[in-house]
């Protein structure tokens, strides 16, 4: 079972096979969980984030359907993206300015833009950005950020050393986040920006 598509699992979910669920689970949990520690730094909180969205998709399992590509990524990592900003949007959670950083570059390059004036500059730096980079930046960092693949993944498939890959997306990171900081220094305004970004 292992081996069925994702496509094929949602069918089997969706008449209630619990060991598929099982398999889906075990397929997506450890990118889910990286992806929400990555962002959230609790490792409490990333498993707790991770256990909701299984959850949801199980109590929603008769409504869901695989994207063109006949993936649940799309839907599983769009869920961690919301839970990410629930968790942030408690009036008890501090956020450091790195961290608001961070979340700004999770704004999808060519995303359709909003209609305030601010997050579409917001989002058309960070587009810019990507694009003028050299293929050997962008190829990697949109590996990771868009299709969510692992450094060894990513590695394998461009035929390079996991090493170089860390060294690349780290590059583009840093770059990304000058381009952010030099359009507004303001956390708060920027936060409300990424927020709004990452909810659509």
């Amino acid at each position: 079972m292992k081996e069925l598509s994702d496509e094929r699992i949602l069918e089997l979910i969706k008449a209630d096979n619990h060991l598929a669920f099982t398999v889906l689970v075990d397929r997506y949990w450890e990118k889910l969980y990286k992806h929400l520690f990555y962002r959230i730094k609790k490792e409490e909180e990333s498993k707790d984030s991770v256990q909701e969205i299984f959850i949801s998709l199980w109590n929603n399992r008769y409504k869901l359907s695989c994207d063109a590509a006949g993936s649940l990524s799309s839907y599983l990592f769009k869920s961690a993206r919301y839970c990410a900003i629930d968790y942030f949007s408690k009036p008890e959670t501090t956020i450091p300015y790195e961290q608001v950083l961070d979340l700004a570059l999770e704004i999808p390059a060519g995303q359709p833009a909003d209609a305030n004036v601010l997050l579409n500059e917001l989002e058309n730096i960070i587009s810019r950005e990507i694009s003028s980079l050299p293929d050997q930046l962008q190829q990697p960092y949109k590996m990771s950020r868009e299709e969510h693949l692992s450094i060894k993944e990513i590695a394998f498939h461009l035929s390079i050393s996991e090493q170089t890959v860390k060294n690349n997306i780290t590059m583009v990171l840093n770059k990304l986040r000058l381009k952010i900081r030099q359009y507004h220094s303001d956390t708060t305004i920027c936060l409300i920006l990424v927020l709004a970004a990452l909810a659509h």
